[in-house]
């Protein structure tokens, strides 16, 4: 195509703009010097604003990442194979753009390909990135589907039990086989197989168990603990990143985007405002001093560790602290969500506080929260019985 013009655009989307710890995605522009149109195409690149430098003229440079020459790399092989296709005669109205690498990726046989190339077309977010790779790996790991050629309805019942290995939750597991499914739906609909083996394999939705959370007595355990031995900073710091979601709520991808920039002076009050990355449903929550505390040892820049890290270092921390409980970065929202039923916030206002989508969550706290109201009662009983002892050494 001629009046064509190629070049590379970091955040289109302005996600970095007031969040500069938040990743964002590296395209492709095609630009029609003549109609003006643009497309943007994937490199399904994420990188830090600070790693981005603009070298003019639409270049692209990419500094301060351990992985630069890589990621460079490969981003530059796209818009290579772009640059050709376009200029090529395979390309010839601007619809064709889209079928970039149709060619290469529609028609491949393996299967995990085949999912990477649906995901590069649909530029989904990194969440969904990670999530997707999550599954590809239990895949590769299982080993015996890699091509359509291998699917069969035995071959998904023995991938179920694989999965069971390391899934224990029924509705995780559910929603690994809803994934899996949706894609071999949509290579049956390009002619990839005949017929989806998940027509006959069924498999159950499930019912999630009680989110875990933690009573106060145990969060003041947590705050009380002093880390020693050779990961006494490491626990340290998982220490101050748990009470800090347990008196704030935010979830773990949403510490990495807390900031100084987070806080608003509303009436004299420090709220932190903010945006749910997972579901984009805005929150607002009290700083409370003990957050506060901590965001200020930190100079308000937290240290996020990864996810992986961060469950690995807090399941150690709870088992030295001698808590029977099984808790992960999770635990810290669910702990907040039935902290502030039990200091009276109403159901109505929880969900504006934590950026639910819908009352569901809160309902089931104040549901939880019914075993732990009648041991809070219980209290009652050894006050009546300390009085009737008082009276009767009185008397």
């Amino acid at each position: 195509m001629d009046g064509v013009v190629l070049s590379y655009v970091f955040d289109r989307k302005g996600i970095t703009k007031n969040n500069s710890k938040k990743e964002a995605l590296i395209q492709i522009k095609v630009y029609d010097t003549k109609t003006r149109r643009r497309k943007y195409i994937t490199t399904n690149e994420y990188i830090l604003k600070s790693q981005y430098s603009d070298v003019g003229s639409g270049g692209l440079s990419i500094i301060k990442h351990p992985n630069a020459a890589v990621i460079k790399a490969r981003i530059d092989k796209i818009f290579s194979i772009v640059q050709v296709y376009v200029y090529s005669d395979k390309c010839e109205t601007w619809e064709d753009i889209d079928n970039w690498d149709k060619e290469d990726d529609l028609s491949t046989a393996n299967v995990v390909e085949f999912i990477k190339a649906d995901l590069k077309r649909r530029e989904v977010s990194l969440s969904v990135m990670e999530y997707n790779n999550s599954f590809i790996k239990r895949l590769e790991e299982y080993g015996k589907i890699k091509i359509f050629a291998d699917l069969a309805y035995s071959r998904i019942e023995d991938f179920d039990l694989h999965l069971k290995k390391t899934i224990k939750s029924q509705p995780t597991l559910y929603k690994r086989h809803s994934l899996f499914k949706g894609y071999l739906e949509k290579a049956r609909k390009r002619g990839l197989i005949e017929r989806n083996p998940y027509d006959e394999f069924t498999f159950k939705k499930g019912k999630s168990d009680d989110p875990i959370y933690l009573i106060e007595s145990e969060v003041k355990q947590i705050i009380n603990y002093k880390p020693k031995g050779a990961a006494k900073e490491s626990l340290g710091r998982v220490r101050d990143l748990f009470i800090f979601q347990c008196y704030t709520g935010l979830s773990y991808t949403d510490l990495e985007s807390f900031s100084r920039d987070s806080i608003q002076v509303i009436n004299g009050q420090k709220e932190i405002h903010g945006t749910r990355n997972k579901t984009g449903v805005p929150y607002v929550i009290l700083l409370l001093p003990i957050a506060e505390e901590i965001a200020e040892k930190y100079d308000y820049t937290l240290p996020v560790i990864s996810n992986q890290k961060y469950n690995d270092y807090l399941g150690t921390l709870i088992e030295r602290i001698g808590i029977d409980k099984n808790v992960t970065t999770h635990t810290g929202r669910h702990t907040f969500g039935t902290y502030l039923i039990n200091k009276g916030v109403s159901i109505e206002a929880i969900p504006k506080i934590m950026g639910h989508t819908n009352m569901k969550q809160s309902l089931l706290y104040a549901r939880m929260l019914g075993v732990t109201a009648i041991n809070e009662m219980k209290k009652l009983l050894d006050i009546d019985e300390t009085q009737d002892e008082d009276e009767e050494n009185e008397s």
